[in-house]
């Protein structure tokens, strides 16, 4: 999403403090955003959930759950890799 040349002409007119604070509020938003999609994917997925998602090279790799934790869970691979994945990145395979 691009900033719109009315959101750049007033950050502009901000002085430090005005853009520090805005900057604490932003950062809050972003963070509860992101909690709130996390507990509701894990709310979703299970220990014995078939997941997929995307390794460190790009590869999508499919799964199951074997351990759910706060923000993450670990995912055993086809070749018995463990893996231990963001919630949020974890796709739930189609039954």
């Amino acid at each position: 999403m691009k900033v719109s040349q009315h959101h750049r002409n007033t950050i502009n007119k901000m002085d430090l403090e005005e853009m520090l604070a805005l900057n604490s509020f932003l950062v809050g938003r972003i963070k509860a955003k992101r909690t709130e999609e996390s507990k509701r994917l894990k709310r979703l997925l299970f220990v014995g959930t078939e997941v997929s998602f995307k390794d460190n090279n790009g590869w999508t790799t499919n799964g199951k759950i074997i351990k759910v934790m706060r923000k993450f869970a670990q995912v055993r691979g086809p070749d018995r890799t463990v893996w231990r994945v963001p919630i949020t990145h974890l796709t739930k395979a189609a039954a």
